[in-house]
């Protein structure tokens, strides 16, 4: 399938993106990792999650958080970087998407989870974090009202170490238990297990 480049409102940025076409009603929002650490919508990671929900049919949007690449903006501590995903679901929203999934890898995935309120009331589907770095979090990073739909961890990532993600999982209203790829996460196993998820 073809990649298209577009650019999309954020507030007042016009931030870039990359939309691959599927399934008009379907639609995900996929979140890089940490912007002041060289994360883009060019990241491996994300680029592996985009295939494996574009084989599933999903017209996906991958984009670069406010102040990366040529997004308008500066980094924002992960408060603006929360609203730009937000925007991206307008976005697909606004282009005919009824059903969305957004999440993110890593930094991605915390933006994800700041941005659970808005994404709630624009009626996301439960999130989806690849690798969360929970700690680096504080608990008042997550309300305990967010609906997270999966969880992928490496077994042995000392930034989203399992148990921490078990811990996370457990504290929700509505409680997911991670899935932990052994060793360092591994690509192809990231791939099957959101393909399977869909």
């Amino acid at each position: 399938m073809s990649n298209n480049v577009i650019t999309f409102r954020s507030g007042e940025l016009n931030l870039e993106g990359i939309i691959t076409p599927g399934n008009e009603a379907c639609g995900a929002v996929l979140a890089h990792p940490h912007p002041l650490y060289g994360g883009s919508m060019h990241d491996y990671v994300v680029s592996i999650a985009a295939e494996a929900l574009t084989a599933a049919e999903w017209t996906v949007l991958r984009f670069n958080f406010r102040g990366v690449g040529q997004s308008e903006g500066q980094y924002s501590d992960g408060i603006g970087e929360a609203e730009d995903i937000a925007a991206g679901v307008s976005y697909l929203k606004e282009s005919g998407a009824t059903k969305v999934l957004a999440g993110g890898y890593s930094f991605g995935a915390m933006a994800a989870l700041k941005a659970w309120p808005r994404l709630n009331e624009l009626g996301v589907l439960p999130l989806v974090l690849i690798a969360p770095p929970i700690t680096g979090m504080s608990p008042d990073d997550i309300d305990p009202q967010t609906e997270i739909g999966l969880i992928i961890c490496g077994e042995n990532d000392a930034i989203a170490p399992p148990d921490q993600a078990l811990k996370l999982g457990r504290s929700l209203q509505h409680p997911i238990e991670p899935v932990v790829i052994p060793g360092r996460i591994i690509f192809s196993a990231v791939v099957k297990v959101i393909y399977l998820r869909q």
